[in-house]
């Protein structure tokens, strides 16, 4: 009778450690921003969510441009570029509004007839961390 020799648990404590590091990667292969240069145009805040693993760590990302006519086509944009069935993430629109993109500013502003406003704190906070040397604020109103 042959035994196997049983695998150490650090070995196996470091297999989890690769799953987690790769499922992580998923949410790291999405832009957190993706948007015009310039202009007032639309734009939607999104949760996307880590399905890969039992964590479900999770990011805001904000999308929006000029050639969207509506809030919808933003994300649907979004979910052609990014494919979140092949990485396993789920999303969810938390809302939108406007942005006015200047030389080096970005008003977060309004809302999205489709969805509701967006927490426009949480958007410029990720702009914020995209653009560190430009001046964003919100409005609110």
């Amino acid at each position: 009778m042959t035994f196997k020799r049983l695998t150490p648990f650090t070995k196996l404590r470091s297999i989890k450690l690769i799953i987690r590091t790769m499922s992580s990667s998923a949410l790291e292969k999405i832009p957190d921003v993706d948007i015009d240069d310039k202009g007032r145009y639309k734009y939607i805040l999104i949760k996307v969510t880590d399905q890969n693993d039992s964590s479900n760590q999770s990011k805001y990302v904000v999308r929006g441009g000029q050639r969207f006519d509506f809030h919808a086509d933003v994300y649907d944009n979004f979910k052609k570029c990014v494919k979140p069935d092949e990485l396993n993430v789920t999303t969810r629109i938390l809302g939108g509004g406007w942005l006015e993109h200047g030389d080096k500013s970005i008003l977060v502003e309004g809302a999205s007839v489709q969805y509701g406003p967006a927490d426009h704190s949480i958007s410029a906070n990720v702009l914020r961390k995209a653009y560190p040397d430009y001046k964003i604020t919100c409005n609110n109103e």
